[in-house]
């Protein structure tokens, strides 16, 4: 089947759920509000979250909740498009949504690493029900790493725990994290190889970019805040860059100043993330990662790059929204929230 068919129908619903999504005049209405209920409020009468929120009110809301609530609503969005799909792009679906997964399972090592009861987690998880296979039940139920690795041998996260103890995690709690981050991008990219030439091509180069800014931010900051040695940062950095392989990445931690390596480096590769304070690298991150999905969108209208395109597109004005909640609960002027938004609308 050929693209402009396979992505026929399934362009119509994307174009209805871009067709939902937050104007400039959202934006400015929920940049002034000045409590959380008030956010909530809005967004249940006024935006596309209102079926979302149909049974929450607005007066009695926490500030988490809303929060966990809203991050639901990518993992909606996703199992409904992948009702649009089949065979290899539904594998695809699939593969996209173990990011929310994986998520989850970060949670509960953080709470074994900090000696937490990991049942209290049960109400944060965001993972797709429909399509998870993981046993939530059982992983409620570990109290140390090695509970969980034999729950998870025979998973595609066995991989990501071969190697770590409970001492590990205590020191390293960010190894196992990023071990998780690789077993995603690892298996978005083998799904990736059974799609279209064209798709497979467009999905390794937005996942390859997605990669390297992922690799720079950790390079900045494992030298800068960790003092980690350049052989353990390597060790912790993802494979499937598209501008910066093993090599360039192994140049830059071995540079005299590797901090100023990798901001000189990104002022060629990506110029759009280097920032003038820390506090803005992952907002620029983000950005960079906006306009690029809004760049594939706009020059590939019947492929893999609209789906993925919408998806993200949905992720980022929810980020955003959050920020916005995050800002009034600090009283944070409305310029300043601004500056933390990754949707611009010039």
């Amino acid at each position: 089947m050929g693209n402009v068919a396979r992505f026929a129908a399934l362009s119509t619903k994307l174009d209805a759920i871009s067709g939902r999504f937050l104007q400039e005049d959202d934006y400015e209405a929920l940049l002034h509000k000045e409590k959380v209920t008030e956010v909530a409020r809005y967004l249940k009468e006024n935006t596309h979250y209102g079926n979302l929120l149909a049974d929450v009110d607005p007066d009695d809301v926490h500030r988490g909740d809303l929060n966990l609530l809203l991050s639901k609503k990518v993992i909606e969005i996703t199992e409904k498009i992948a009702h649009f799909t089949s065979h290899n792009y539904k594998e695809l679906m699939k593969a996209l949504l173990i990011r929310y997964e994986v998520e989850d399972l970060k949670l509960i090592l953080r709470a074994i690493s900090r000696n937490e009861d990991v049942r209290s987690l049960d109400p944060l998880f965001i993972h797709s029900k429909k399509f998870s296979h993981l046993d939530y039940e059982q992983l409620l139920s570990v109290s140390s790493i090695e509970d969980m690795v034999a729950l998870l041998r025979g998973t595609i996260y066995e991989e990501a725990f071969r190697s770590i103890t409970q001492e590990d995690l205590a020191v390293r709690e960010f190894h196992a994290e990023m071990n998780l981050d690789f077993v995603y991008f690892k298996n978005l990219l083998k799904k990736s190889k059974s799609l279209s030439n064209e798709d497979r091509k467009i999905l390794e180069e937005l996942i390859g970019i997605n990669i390297d800014l992922i690799n720079l931010q950790w390079l900045y900051r494992a030298h800068k805040y960790y003092g980690l040695s350049p052989e353990e940062i390597l060790n912790y950095t993802l494979p499937g860059g598209i501008r910066y392989k093993f090599s360039q990445l192994k140049d830059i931690v071995y540079q005299e100043d590797p901090v100023e390596a990798v901001i000189s480096s990104a002022k060629y590769t990506y110029p759009k993330i280097v920032a003038m304070k820390d506090i803005y690298i992952e907002r620029k991150i983000y950005q960079y990662l906006y306009d690029m999905f809004k760049k594939a969108n706009r020059e590939n209208r019947m492929n893999i790059a609209k789906l993925t395109s919408v998806l993200h597109f949905l992720e980022y004005e929810i980020r955003d929204i959050i920020t916005i909640i995050e800002g009034i609960r600090y009283d944070m002027p409305v310029e300043a929230m601004k500056d933390f938004l990754i949707r611009n609308f010039d």
